[in-house]
């Protein structure tokens, strides 16, 4: 017999998970200035949603941004609010995973899990909750917080996932939490709960040792990045040895980030490649955007180094760039990695789209990555 949770694709086994990532804003994931990029007007979004849904992508995950990327362009200030997208698109599509990305630090756990209880059931058990701390200075002070230290923001957001978690399986009974991070909150409670049981899908964004802790708590699926086959064997076999170590019944997935270049010929996507994120970079912003990330990322200098292309052509994403086999080929490769899924961007979403769904998506189901 089928439960609530066999409605949300994010929860099908055996079955690599493809979704879009990044269309709620002004530029998407790119740092370009090209004319033809993503200008995120609502009706556009609307029709990438039903268009993704119809063509039997897996989700649709938005970044959170309050404020915008100042270069050349002032990239991602016209942009949407996650939560209420979520319940937009959850009553104008009838498969497809519509995910919320929520800052613990900015959105209060209480008004998260009301507002992902009513996604949950304005979608019939589609919703799905990126769980992040943000880094962005910038937004941040717009709500005049400071960002935490990295050693207290995992723990603050545990905090955080404890109010949300309880309340949003649904709490009769009235509890009270009293916390370093969230004191004297009395006599909590909350209905109804989500349709999926106990919750909604949990992803988190982590690649820090606290963070990946936290995602072991938490979180159904962890938002990384894919360098190469062997590397992400490796990344794999890593999250699953933790996992197993924390005591859990099934390993945390690997969605990676990605984007795409799909052309009819090897030779123009490239060509394009090069002239949307080199040629016509937003390069103040990409200066800006990397500094801010250098403040709090743990990755290592030098491969930040190599990410600035990634940064401007995909939001420092896998590059999937050629012809649909090409681009079928690497994800395949993905695949086979070990990960559970990749979030996919490109520059124009609606234009860009439907040879990824009409020719890369039959190559995929041959290969047996993916199902009916």
């Amino acid at each position: 017999m089928s439960s609530a949770n066999d409605i949300n694709p994010m929860r099908r086994p055996n079955h690599f998970k493809i979704g879009l990532f990044g269309y709620l804003h002004e530029g998407g994931n790119c740092f370009t200035t090209v004319p033809e990029r993503w200008l995120a007007r609502w009706p556009d979004i609307l029709r990438l949603a039903k268009m993704a849904d119809a063509g039997g992508l897996d989700f649709m995950l938005p970044i959170s941004r309050w404020k915008g990327v100042p270069g050349a362009l002032m990239q991602r200030l016209h942009s949407y609010e996650t939560l209420t997208q979520a319940a937009a698109l959850g009553a104008m599509t009838e498969r497809i995973a519509v995910l919320s990305t929520v800052h613990t630090p900015l959105i209060h756990p209480i008004i998260a899990a009301k507002c992902m209880t009513t996604v949950d059931h304005v979608s019939n058990g589609r919703s799905g909750l990126n769980i992040v701390c943000g880094w962005n200075t910038d937004d941040f002070d717009m709500f005049g917080r400071q960002t935490l230290p990295h050693s207290e923001r995992y723990k603050q957001a545990w905090d955080w996932y404890q109010i949300w978690s309880r309340l949003i399986e649904g709490a009769e009974e009235p509890f009270d939490f009293d916390t370093k991070f969230f004191p004297d909150h009395k006599a909590l409670v909350a209905l109804p709960g989500s349709i999926q049981r106990p919750r909604p899908v949990v992803i988190s964004a982590a690649a820090s040792p606290d963070g990946r802790e936290f995602a072991m708590k938490t979180s159904d699926l962890l938002f990384t990045y894919y360098t190469s086959f062997d590397a992400g064997k490796k990344l794999v076999a890593d999250i699953e040895a933790q996992s197993a170590a924390a005591g859990r019944s099934e390993p945390v997935g690997l969605v990676a980030v990605s984007y795409v270049v799909c052309r009819k010929t090897r030779a123009e996507a490239e060509a394009y490649h090069r002239y949307y994120a080199e040629v016509r970079a937003d390069k103040p912003a990409i200066d800006y955007y990397m500094a801010g990330r250098s403040k709090n990322a743990t990755m290592p200098e030098q491969e930040e180094r190599e990410m600035r292309l990634r940064f401007a052509a995909g939001n420092g994403g896998y590059p999937l760039i050629g012809t649909p086999r090409d681009v079928a080929d690497g994800l395949i490769e993905i695949a086979r990695a070990g990960y559970a899924g990749t979030a996919i961007s490109m520059v124009d979403y609606v234009g860009e789209l439907p040879p990824i769904l009409e020719e890369v998506m039959p190559i995929l189901l041959r290969a047996g990555i993916r199902v009916h």
